[in-house]
Protein backbone atom coordinates (compact mmCIF):
# COMPACT_ATOMS: atom_id res chain seq x y z
CA UNK A 1 0.00 0.00 0.00
CA UNK A 2 3.28 2.38 0.25
CA UNK A 3 3.88 2.13 -3.05
CA UNK A 4 0.00 3.40 -4.05
CA UNK A 5 0.18 6.02 -1.73
CA UNK A 6 3.21 7.34 -3.51
CA UNK A 7 2.05 7.44 -6.38
CA UNK A 8 -1.15 8.68 -6.02
CA UNK A 9 -0.22 11.36 -3.69
CA UNK A 10 -3.49 12.21 -1.57
CA UNK A 11 -4.50 15.35 -0.08
CA UNK A 12 -4.53 15.17 3.78
CA UNK A 13 -6.38 18.35 4.79
CA UNK A 14 -5.26 18.95 8.44
CA UNK A 15 -6.87 20.50 10.85
CA UNK A 16 -4.56 20.31 13.85
CA UNK A 17 -2.91 21.56 16.71
CA UNK A 18 -0.88 23.99 16.62
CA UNK A 19 2.19 22.27 18.27
CA UNK A 20 2.26 19.90 16.24
CA UNK A 21 2.26 21.37 12.31
CA UNK A 22 5.58 21.11 11.19
CA UNK A 23 6.05 17.88 12.55
CA UNK A 24 2.90 16.70 10.96
CA UNK A 25 3.70 17.93 7.30
CA UNK A 26 7.00 17.17 6.95
CA UNK A 27 5.95 13.82 7.97
CA UNK A 28 3.29 13.42 5.13
CA UNK A 29 5.99 14.90 2.66
CA UNK A 30 8.38 12.72 3.56
CA UNK A 31 5.53 9.67 3.47
CA UNK A 32 4.64 10.58 -0.11
CA UNK A 33 1.35 12.09 0.85
CA UNK A 34 0.19 16.06 0.31
CA UNK A 35 -0.70 17.70 3.18
CA UNK A 36 -2.55 21.09 3.81
CA UNK A 37 -2.60 22.77 7.27
CA UNK A 38 -6.01 24.68 6.58
CA UNK A 39 -7.30 27.13 9.26
CA UNK A 40 -9.81 29.39 7.43
CA UNK A 41 -13.37 28.03 7.64
CA UNK A 42 -14.43 29.06 4.49
CA UNK A 43 -12.24 27.09 2.19
CA UNK A 44 -13.33 23.84 3.29
CA UNK A 45 -15.24 23.10 0.32
CA UNK A 46 -12.78 24.32 -2.32
CA UNK A 47 -9.89 22.03 -0.49
CA UNK A 48 -12.16 19.07 0.55
CA UNK A 49 -13.83 18.70 -3.34
CA UNK A 50 -10.01 17.41 -3.78
CA UNK A 51 -9.03 16.17 -0.63
CA UNK A 52 -8.54 12.48 0.45
CA UNK A 53 -8.91 12.54 4.09
CA UNK A 54 -9.87 14.91 6.18
CA UNK A 55 -7.34 15.00 9.92
CA UNK A 56 -9.70 16.90 12.89
CA UNK A 57 -7.05 17.00 15.77
CA UNK A 58 -8.70 19.48 18.73
CA UNK A 59 -5.16 19.79 20.72
CA UNK A 60 -4.95 23.73 20.60
CA UNK A 61 -8.72 24.69 18.89
CA UNK A 62 -10.20 27.48 20.82
CA UNK A 63 -13.94 28.34 20.99
CA UNK A 64 -13.77 30.68 17.88
CA UNK A 65 -12.46 28.18 15.76
CA UNK A 66 -15.42 25.26 16.60
CA UNK A 67 -17.13 26.58 13.29
CA UNK A 68 -14.06 25.52 11.54
CA UNK A 69 -14.29 22.16 12.85
CA UNK A 70 -17.91 21.86 12.04
CA UNK A 71 -17.44 23.26 8.71
CA UNK A 72 -14.44 20.94 7.75
CA UNK A 73 -16.65 17.53 8.89
CA UNK A 74 -19.64 18.75 7.01
CA UNK A 75 -18.03 18.96 3.70
CA UNK A 76 -15.88 15.90 4.22
CA UNK A 77 -18.84 14.28 4.56
CA UNK A 78 -20.38 15.77 1.77
CA UNK A 79 -17.91 14.88 -0.22
CA UNK A 80 -17.74 10.87 1.54
CA UNK A 81 -14.05 11.89 2.22
CA UNK A 82 -13.09 10.06 5.63
CA UNK A 83 -12.54 11.81 8.70
CA UNK A 84 -9.87 10.97 11.39
CA UNK A 85 -10.33 12.45 14.79
CA UNK A 86 -8.17 12.67 17.15
CA UNK A 87 -9.65 13.79 21.12
CA UNK A 88 -6.50 15.23 22.59
CA UNK A 89 -6.67 15.47 25.72
CA UNK A 90 -10.42 14.28 25.83
CA UNK A 91 -10.36 14.16 29.77
CA UNK A 92 -8.62 16.91 30.75
CA UNK A 93 -11.32 19.63 30.16
CA UNK A 94 -15.36 20.40 29.73
CA UNK A 95 -14.44 22.20 26.51
CA UNK A 96 -12.91 19.36 25.04
CA UNK A 97 -15.11 16.79 25.81
CA UNK A 98 -17.96 18.71 24.37
CA UNK A 99 -16.05 19.63 21.49
CA UNK A 100 -15.45 15.66 20.46
CA UNK A 101 -19.17 15.10 21.57
CA UNK A 102 -20.55 17.41 19.46
CA UNK A 103 -18.20 16.46 16.31
CA UNK A 104 -19.19 12.74 16.89
CA UNK A 105 -22.62 13.06 16.96
CA UNK A 106 -23.46 15.72 14.23
CA UNK A 107 -20.83 14.00 11.52
CA UNK A 108 -19.71 10.73 10.10
CA UNK A 109 -16.19 9.56 11.83
CA UNK A 110 -14.06 6.75 10.05
CA UNK A 111 -11.99 6.83 12.83
CA UNK A 112 -11.43 7.96 16.53
CA UNK A 113 -7.47 7.84 17.48
CA UNK A 114 -6.24 8.79 20.88
CA UNK A 115 -4.33 7.33 23.95
CA UNK A 116 -6.07 4.89 26.73
CA UNK A 117 -6.62 8.14 28.74
CA UNK A 118 -8.71 9.89 26.14
CA UNK A 119 -10.41 6.64 24.47
CA UNK A 120 -11.08 5.33 28.16
CA UNK A 121 -12.95 8.88 29.00
CA UNK A 122 -14.66 8.71 25.67
CA UNK A 123 -16.59 5.41 26.58
CA UNK A 124 -17.80 7.07 29.03
CA UNK A 125 -15.66 5.81 32.22
CA UNK A 126 -14.17 8.28 34.55
CA UNK A 127 -11.69 10.57 33.15
CA UNK A 128 -7.99 9.67 33.51
CA UNK A 129 -5.78 12.07 31.51
CA UNK A 130 -2.90 14.27 32.82
CA UNK A 131 -3.53 17.64 30.79
CA UNK A 132 -3.23 15.58 27.52
CA UNK A 133 -1.01 12.64 28.57
CA UNK A 134 -2.67 9.36 29.45
CA UNK A 135 -2.15 7.73 32.90
CA UNK A 136 -4.55 4.89 32.96
CA UNK A 137 -2.69 1.67 32.84
CA UNK A 138 -4.53 -1.49 31.59
CA UNK A 139 -5.44 -3.45 28.26
CA UNK A 140 -5.75 -1.14 25.16
CA UNK A 141 -7.62 -3.72 23.17
CA UNK A 142 -10.23 -3.58 25.68
CA UNK A 143 -10.31 -0.06 26.03
CA UNK A 144 -11.02 0.00 22.17
CA UNK A 145 -13.38 -2.61 22.42
CA UNK A 146 -15.44 -0.73 24.86
CA UNK A 147 -15.02 2.60 23.06
CA UNK A 148 -16.25 1.20 19.53
CA UNK A 149 -19.27 -0.54 21.31
CA UNK A 150 -20.45 2.97 22.81
CA UNK A 151 -19.71 4.98 19.79
CA UNK A 152 -20.18 2.87 16.79
CA UNK A 153 -17.33 4.07 15.68
CA UNK A 154 -13.32 2.23 14.59
CA UNK A 155 -11.35 3.15 17.05
CA UNK A 156 -7.25 3.12 17.37
CA UNK A 157 -6.30 3.10 21.20
CA UNK A 158 -2.49 4.00 20.93
CA UNK A 159 0.06 2.78 24.03
CA UNK A 160 2.85 0.35 24.56
CA UNK A 161 0.71 -2.10 22.27
CA UNK A 162 -1.75 0.05 19.76
CA UNK A 163 -4.95 -1.60 19.68
CA UNK A 164 -8.06 -1.14 16.95
CA UNK A 165 -11.56 -2.25 16.69
CA UNK A 166 -14.19 -2.19 14.84
CA UNK A 167 -17.62 -3.85 14.03
CA UNK A 168 -15.54 -6.66 12.33
CA UNK A 169 -12.06 -6.50 13.58
CA UNK A 170 -9.78 -6.65 16.53
CA UNK A 171 -5.99 -6.12 16.30
CA UNK A 172 -3.23 -5.43 18.32
CA UNK A 173 -0.15 -4.04 16.99
CA UNK A 174 3.13 -4.56 18.65
CA UNK A 175 6.26 -2.45 17.14
CA UNK A 176 7.15 1.17 18.42
CA UNK A 177 9.75 2.80 20.74
CA UNK A 178 9.61 4.30 23.92
CA UNK A 179 11.26 7.27 22.07
CA UNK A 180 7.76 8.24 20.69
CA UNK A 181 6.41 8.67 24.32
CA UNK A 182 9.29 11.51 24.92
CA UNK A 183 8.64 13.87 22.13
CA UNK A 184 5.55 15.99 21.52
CA UNK A 185 3.14 15.36 18.16
CA UNK A 186 4.04 11.27 17.80
CA UNK A 187 0.18 10.46 18.35
CA UNK A 188 -0.89 13.51 16.41
CA UNK A 189 1.68 12.44 13.70
CA UNK A 190 0.43 8.76 13.60
CA UNK A 191 -3.27 10.65 13.51
CA UNK A 192 -2.30 12.18 10.07
CA UNK A 193 -0.22 9.30 8.67
CA UNK A 194 -3.56 7.00 9.12
CA UNK A 195 -5.68 9.83 7.44
CA UNK A 196 -3.63 9.27 4.53
CA UNK A 197 -3.80 5.63 4.57
CA UNK A 198 -7.49 5.71 4.73
CA UNK A 199 -7.40 8.10 1.97
CA UNK A 200 -6.27 5.13 -0.27
CA UNK A 201 -9.09 2.57 1.42
CA UNK A 202 -10.92 3.01 4.24
CA UNK A 203 -10.66 -0.81 5.69
CA UNK A 204 -9.00 -1.83 8.83
CA UNK A 205 -5.76 -3.21 6.52
CA UNK A 206 -5.28 0.76 6.07
CA UNK A 207 -5.28 1.41 9.84
CA UNK A 208 -2.73 -1.89 10.14
CA UNK A 209 -0.46 -0.65 7.52
CA UNK A 210 -0.42 2.83 8.72
CA UNK A 211 0.32 2.26 12.79
CA UNK A 212 3.08 -0.79 11.46
CA UNK A 213 4.91 1.63 9.11
CA UNK A 214 4.99 4.41 11.47
CA UNK A 215 5.99 2.08 14.42
CA UNK A 216 8.71 0.32 12.50
CA UNK A 217 10.39 3.37 11.36
CA UNK A 218 10.39 4.61 14.77
CA UNK A 219 12.42 1.36 16.09
CA UNK A 220 14.70 2.06 12.90
CA UNK A 221 15.20 5.55 13.56
CA UNK A 222 16.00 5.07 17.49
CA UNK A 223 19.12 2.65 16.54
CA UNK A 224 21.00 5.77 15.59
CA UNK A 225 19.30 8.55 17.36
CA UNK A 226 21.15 9.60 20.95
CA UNK A 227 18.28 10.84 22.30
CA UNK A 228 14.62 12.15 21.72
CA UNK A 229 16.17 15.04 19.41
CA UNK A 230 17.77 13.06 16.94
CA UNK A 231 15.13 10.30 17.06
CA UNK A 232 12.51 13.24 16.11
CA UNK A 233 14.73 14.25 12.87
CA UNK A 234 15.74 10.61 12.11
CA UNK A 235 12.30 9.39 12.50
CA UNK A 236 11.08 11.51 9.21
CA UNK A 237 13.99 10.09 7.75
CA UNK A 238 13.05 6.38 7.87
CA UNK A 239 9.13 7.24 6.99
CA UNK A 240 10.91 8.74 3.70
CA UNK A 241 12.67 5.97 3.48
CA UNK A 242 10.05 3.02 4.57
CA UNK A 243 10.32 0.35 1.75
CA UNK A 244 7.52 -2.64 1.30
CA UNK A 245 9.96 -5.11 2.54
CA UNK A 246 10.33 -3.58 5.89
CA UNK A 247 6.67 -4.55 6.50
CA UNK A 248 8.03 -7.65 7.35
CA UNK A 249 9.25 -6.34 10.28
CA UNK A 250 5.75 -6.04 11.40
CA UNK A 251 3.82 -7.79 14.36
CA UNK A 252 0.23 -7.70 13.86
CA UNK A 253 -2.29 -10.28 15.94
CA UNK A 254 -6.17 -10.30 14.45
CA UNK A 255 -8.10 -11.01 17.61
CA UNK A 256 -11.52 -12.56 17.50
Amino acid sequence: MIEQLRRERPLVVCVTNDVVKPFTANSLLSLGASPIMSGEKSEAADILKHAGALLLNIGTCTEDKIPLYEEMARCANEYNIPVVLDPVGYGASAFRRNLTDKLLGEYDIALVKGNAGEIHALSGREAVSKGVDSIIEGNTLDIAKDAHEVLNVPVLVTGEMDAYADGKEKMTMHNGHKYLEVITGSGCVLGAITAAFLALENKSDSIADAVSLYNIAAEKAARSATGPGTFAAKLIDEIYNFKTEDYNARRVDVHE
